[in-house]
C-alpha cells in the first residue's frame, strides 16, 4: 500500500449489505474471540501500520462474509463526511478471512527522519 492509496473514501458508495460490514471501535479486538453461533466467523483485521493485527467478528450473510469493513470515526465535516478507515478481503479461505487496509481518509502515511 503506497500513501497514494490513502485518499478520501466514497463510504457511502460502498453501501451497506453483504457486501459491507460497518464496525465500531469497540468491535475491534486484541485477542481471537470465541464464536458458537455458526452464521459469525472471527476475521482477522491488518492495521497497515506498526502495530499487530486485530480480530473482529464477521457476520455472514446468506453463507457469504462481507467483501469489505468500514470503521467511521470523528466528526462529520461541512460535506457531512466522515473520516474512515475501510478493509478489503485479501483472503477468505481458511478459519479466519484476512482484512487489509485499502484506506483510510484521515491518514496521510507515516514520516521518518
Amino acid at each position: 500500500m503506497s500513501i497514494a492509496s490513502m485518499v478520501q473514501l466514497p463510504v457511502a458508495a460502498l453501501g451497506a449489505g453483504p457486501v459491507v460490514q460497518h464496525i465500531t471501535e469497540s468491535d475491534l479486538l486484541s485477542t481471537p474471540p470465541r464464536i458458537t453461533d455458526p452464521s459469525r466467523v472471527m476475521g482477522r483485521v491488518e492495521s497497515g501500520g506498526l502495530g499487530r493485527p486485530s480480530f473482529v467478528v464477521v457476520e455472514r450473510t446468506d453463507g457469504r462474509i462481507p467483501a469489505a469493513l468500514v470503521l467511521e470515526y470523528g466528526e462529520t465535516d461541512a460535506e457531512r463526511t466522515r473520516p474512515a478507515r475501510v478493509w478489503s478481503l485479501a483472503r477468505g479461505k481458511g478459519s479466519a478471512p484476512l482484512y487489509r487496509l485499502s484506506g483510510d481518509s484521515s491518514s496521510g502515511g507515516y514520516v521518518s527522519a
